[in-house]
């Protein structure tokens, strides 16, 4: 028992025959320092989590889902005409469904004209704080269109264009809304007069699903006008994929599109084959998948594993870069320029002990 406890599978140096340095005492410390960062991020990472996203087969039945929409059109309401039509031949007039008031049309401040906003995937965090489900306001404050100071000038503004804005049910398959003129398209008792039809349009709001107001959709804020050209056909083209979003027992289930916009000018229409109803088209399309953007962490076990692994690794690669470092800088500076070299210590050897 005795010579057990003096056994050492892996026999070590005495202090007494080494050589201690200040670079490399300074090259240790610094190797623990960026240990001790690397720590700190990976505890961050762990306690943060990331993002996980999967594609997976939407497996939900959803007959129909909500449009929900918020628009300025260049016309008058009275010539207005909204409808739904579906790949089922199903036909819905949806003018009744929608709040449509005469207000003098304008294009707010910020709004991108003519350019459609890129599709950016908004972060997890950002989804969840501004996930508010809401409805659409009754009405529209005018107020906020003239000077409070002076309300008669409501008087001396042209109400020339229409406030369209709501939620409409429709069924979950490809179909298109169509915002058109009466007698443009439908038949209809009256008829819009050319000088009346004018489709520059504000697109404040559209998506798909329930409605939240503080989530960014590629159409919100975008503007198409086009002077020149007033009787022009405007068409969006969307493809909604459902989506669902998931952090600490939350979730928020949505809908995100992407869009191609297309603009068809009056004098596009004579070409044979090529005439177009002037108007605002939303044709949607339903991709068969789903998405869904969780919040995911590894276990404790994890991450333990994970850590040591890592300083390992840094501390491995540490030492042979040390070694490599100092061997080149014997060879090529000489043996002051050792990192392990001291001059003040004197040499001790085995036999002069």
């Amino acid at each position: 028992m005795a010579g057990l406890k003096t056994f050492d599978a892996f026999p070590k140096t005495e202090e007494e025959y080494k050589k201690k340095s200040t670079k490399g005492g300074l090259t240790s410390l610094l190797t623990y320092l960026f240990l001790l960062f690397i720590a700190w991020t990976e505890f961050g990472e762990y306690f943060g989590g990331y993002i996980d996203q999967q594609y997976t087969v939407d497996n939900q039945i959803r007959e129909t889902v909500q449009i929900n929409m918020d628009l300025y059109v260049n016309m008058k309401c009275k010539w207005l005409h909204i409808n739904v039509e579906d790949q089922t031949m199903d036909r819905k007039f949806v003018s009744e469904e929608l709040q449509m008031e005469d207000m003098p049309f304008f294009i707010p401040y910020d709004t991108k004209v003519n350019d459609i906003n890129e599709i950016i995937t908004p972060e997890l965090d950002e989804i969840l704080g501004e996930a508010i489900p809401a409805e659409f306001r009754e009405k529209l404050d005018t107020r906020l269109l003239f000077d409070e100071n002076d309300p008669d000038k409501a008087k001396l503004l042209d109400f020339n264009g229409c406030h369209i804005f709501g939620s409409v049910p429709v069924n979950r398959v490809s179909g298109v809304l169509q915002i058109t003129a009466k007698g443009f398209g439908y038949a209809d008792s009256h008829r819009a007069s050319l000088e009346d039809l004018n489709f520059a349009h504000v697109i404040n709001e559209f998506s798909f699903g329930d409605f939240y107001p503080y989530i960014d959709n590629p159409l919100d804020n975008t503007a198409q006008f086009d002077q020149d050209e007033p009787l022009t056909t405007y068409l969006y083209y969307t493809s909604v994929v459902p989506t669902l979003f998931k952090k600490l027992g939350a979730e928020v289930d949505t809908n995100q599109y992407s869009v191609n916009d297309y603009r068809y000018l009056n004098k596009d229409s004579s070409v044979k084959g090529n005439r177009r109803v002037p108007g605002i088209f939303f044709k949607y399309n339903f991709e068969p998948l789903s998405i869904v953007v969780s919040d995911v962490r590894i276990s404790f076990i994890q991450f333990l594993v994970r850590l040591v692994a890592i300083c390992s690794f840094l501390v491995y690669c540490a030492s042979w870069i040390f070694t490599l470092l100092d061997m080149a800088l014997i060879t090529i500076m000489g043996p002051k320029w050792s990192l392990r070299y001291q001059p003040d210590a004197k040499s001790k050897g085995i036999l002069n002990r």
